[in-house]
């Protein structure tokens, strides 16, 4: 399911783009965790990495309400709003804000079946 009213970008001259797995490692998953006592599991990816739809956002990309493990394609344009470079003692710290502009979502479900579980 995609939305019908996207407009058709290249992605890259050679074929299709690689996506790179921004899953932490286990070292970076531990320096994210909180104490046991407020978090019971460390985070599977850095912080602000979640994307957040609502309503009117869904619509606009012509997508129902997704069950919980489905899985998305996610293709976007993006802005750099914000870019920062800081030191300090413990070494330079980079970082960048990107602004979402257009994008698309394409279904790519690689959940388990519900229906084959019965």
């Amino acid at each position: 399911m995609v939305n019908s009213a996207a407009t058709d970008v290249p992605l890259a001259p050679k074929g299709p783009i690689k996506l790179v797995s921004m899953q932490l490692s286990a070292k970076q998953a531990d320096d994210y965790a909180m104490p046991t006592s407020v978090q019971k599991d460390a985070p599977k990816y850095p912080w602000g990495l979640c994307l957040t739809l609502n309503d009117e956002s869904m619509l606009k990309l012509g997508i129902p309400l997704p069950e919980v493990t489905n899985t998305f394609t996610l293709v976007a344009s993006v802005e750099v709003i914000r870019a920062s470079a800081t030191e300090d003692q413990q070494g330079k710290d980079l970082s960048c804000d990107l602004q979402i502009t257009d994008m698309r979502l394409i279904y790519t479900n690689t959940a388990p079946d519900k229906a084959s579980k019965l």
